[in-house]
C-alpha cells in the first residue's frame, strides 16, 4: 500500500493537462498552485493549442507523451469528461502511477451512462496501476512537500501538521482548513476524494496510518461502498492513530443531494453511528467539532478516565461545560476531602467551591496556583477544563506559564477555553498548544473536543 501511495502523495514530477492561460480556468489554477509554492519536483503544464507556449511563463507541451521526462509520476486532468480516456492511455504510456482527475461528469450524475463511464476509468486505471483521486475532486495538498495539485492555490499556505483531512467533498474540505488557517492548526495531507474511481476511505487508513507526517486521520463522509473493508480498516488503523469521522446525510432529505454530490449512497446514519462504534472511530457531529476533536487528538495524550474538573473565572459558562460533559459521558465528581479543605482555606468566602468551580472571586497567582494544584493533585479527576474571560484583575501572564508548568507536573490532560476579541491572544495560544495544552474559544467546543480525547483513551484502553 506505502509503495503504491507514496508515488501519488510524494511526486518528483507533476503534469497538467488542460493548463490554460485563462485565470478564471481550473487548469490555470492548478498550474498555479504549483508553481513558486514550495514544491520542488518538475511541473510540465499541457495544452494542445500551438500558439500556448507557456502558462505563468512555464513551458507548455502539446501532448503528456512529448513532454521529454522519461515518466511522470502525477498527472492532473482539467478536461472534458469526453477527453479523459485519451489522457488516461497516454499516461499508461508515460509510466503514470497517480492522477488528479478534477473533471466532473461520471458517477455522480445519477444515470448509468456516467456509472459505467466510471467504472471503464477505474478498470483502465487498475490495469495500468494508477491510483486516481476523483473524479470531481477539488484535488489534494501534500503539506510536507509542498505539493498542492487541487485548483485552490491558497491551499499551498496551509501550516504543515499532523491531522490528514479525507473528504468526499471539496467544499467541506475547505471549510474544515479554513478553520484550521484561522485557528493556526497544521495539517500533513488533505485529499478530496470526489467520486471515489479507485481509491476510497480504506486504501487511505491503510496507508495515512504508516505515514510518519500524521498523527491524527480526520474523515467527512457522505457514503460507503464497501462498509466492511471500511470498518476493517478503521478499526486496525484506530488503535495506532486516533481516526475522527463525521457522518451527513441524517435525514432522508439528505439522501439525493448525496448522491448527486459524489454518487454516494449515504444509507441510514443509524447505521454508520454503529459501524463507528464498532471500528474504533471517534464520531463527531459538525465540521467544527470534527477539528477540534482532531487537535485536542493530536496535541494531548488521552486521559486515564471520564473524571472531570472545571474551573471558570465566571458561573455561566462552567454550568454549560457542565451541561455538555454531562451530554457526552463525561463526568464532573466531587472533589476529596483535602481538595475541598485547600479550597476552603484559599478562595475566599463567596467563591462557589464545588465542581464546577466559580473563580469570579479569586485575585492573585498565588491563590490561583493552590487552586489549580490541588485539583490536579486530586485522585478524583482525571482532566482539567479552566475558562477565562482576560480581565485586568485576572493574572494572565502568570496563569498563562504557571498552567504549562503545572500541566508538566502532573501530566493529566488540561483544556483552556480563552475567549476574548478585546486583546491579542494567539502568541498564548500557541505556547499553550505547543506544550500539549488545546485552547478553544467556547465552552461547548471545549467540552466535546475534550470528550473525543476521553473517548479514544476507551479505544487504546
Amino acid at each position: 500500500m506505502k509503495n503504491s501511495f507514496d508515488v501519488l502523495f510524494n511526486p518528483d514530477s507533476v503534469a497538467i493537462v488542460g493548463a490554460s492561460e485563462d485565470p478564471s480556468k481550473m487548469g490555470h489554477q492548478c498550474v498555479d498552485s504549483l508553481k513558486d509554492r514550495g514544491f520542488k519536483g518538475k511541473v510540465y503544464p499541457v495544452n494542445p493549442n500551438p500558439n500556448i507556449k507557456e502558462v505563468l511563463g512555464i513551458k507548455t507541451y502539446p501532448t503528456l507523451v512529448s513532454i521529454p521526462e522519461k515518466k511522470i509520476d502525477l498527472v492532473i486532468i482539467v478536461v472534458p469528461a469526453r477527453l479523459v480516456f485519451g489522457v488516461l492511455d497516454e499516461c499508461k504510456d508515460k509510466g503514470v502511477k497517480g492522477a488528479v482527475i478534477i473533471t466532473a461528469g461520471f458517477k455522480e450524475l445519477g444515470h448509468q451512462d456516467g456509472r459505467n463511464l466510471q467504472k471503464d476509468m477505474a478498470e483502465i486505471a487498475d490495469r495500468a496501476g494508477i491510483k486516481i483521486i476523483g473524479p470531481n475532486t477539488f484535488g489534494m495538498v501534500n503539506t510536507h512537500i509542498g505539493l498542492n495539485a487541487s485548483f485552490s492555490p491558497y491551499l499551498s499556505q496551509l501550516k504543515k501538521g499532523g491531522i490528514a483531512v479525507i473528504s468526499q467533498s471539496g467544499g467541506i474540505a475547505h471549510v474544515i482548513v479554513n478553520q484550521g488557517v484561522a485557528e493556526n492548526i497544521g495539517f500533513s495531507k488533505v485529499v478530496g476524494l470526489g467520486n471515489r474511481c479507485n481509491v476510497e476511505y480504506a486504501d487511505l487508513l491503510e496507508y495515512l496510518v504508516d505515514d510518519d507526517d500524521t498523527d491524527v486521520i480526520l474523515l467527512y463522509i457522505e457514503g460507503i461502498d464497501d462498509p466492511r473493508r471500511f470498518i476493517s480498516a478503521a478499526k486496525e488503523a484506530a488503535l495506532k492513530k486516533p481516526v475522527v469521522a463525521c457522518k451527513v446525510g441524517k435525514s432522508p432529505a439528505a439522501y439525493k443531494p448525496a448522491y448527486s454530490h459524489t454518487g454516494s449512497i449515504a444509507g441510514k446514519y443509524e447505521l454508520y453511528e454503529a459501524a463507528f462504534k464498532q471500528s474504533n472511530i471517534i464520531s463527531a457531529s459538525d465540521c467544527e467539532e470534527l477539528l477540534d476533536i482532531a487537535k485536542i487528538l493530536s496535541l494531548s495524550a488521552p486521559p486515564k478516565g471520564n473524571r472531570i474538573a472545571v474551573l471558570s473565572f465566571q458561573a455561566g459558562p462552567g454550568i454549560m461545560i457542565t451541561d455538555v460533559c454531562s451530554t457526552k459521558g463525561l463526568e464532573l465528581p466531587s472533589f476529596s476531602d483535602k481538595t475541598k479543605k485547600t479550597l476552603e482555606e484559599t478562595l475566599p468566602p463567596m467563591t462557589i467551591m464545588t465542581n464546577p468551580v466559580d473563580l469570579g472571586f479569586a485575585r492573585g497567582w498565588e491563590t490561583l496556583n493552590k487552586v489549580i494544584r490541588a485539583v490536579l493533585e486530586d485522585s478524583n479527576i482525571d482532566a482539567l477544563i479552566f475558562f477565562m474571560l482576560p480581565h485586568p484583575v485576572v493574572p494572565f501572564k502568570e496563569l498563562f506559564k504557571g498552567m504549562v508548568d503545572l500541566k508538566k507536573e502532573y501530566g493529566k490532560p488540561v483544556v483552556m477555553c480563552i475567549n476574548s476579541h478585546q486583546m491579542e491572544t494567539q502568541d498564548v495560544i500557541d505556547v499553550f498548544e505547543k506544550n500539549s495544552i488545546p485552547v478553544y474559544t467556547t465552552p461547548e467546543r471545549a467540552a466535546k473536543a475534550l470528550s473525543g480525547l476521553v473517548r479514544y483513551g476507551k479505544v487504546i484502553g
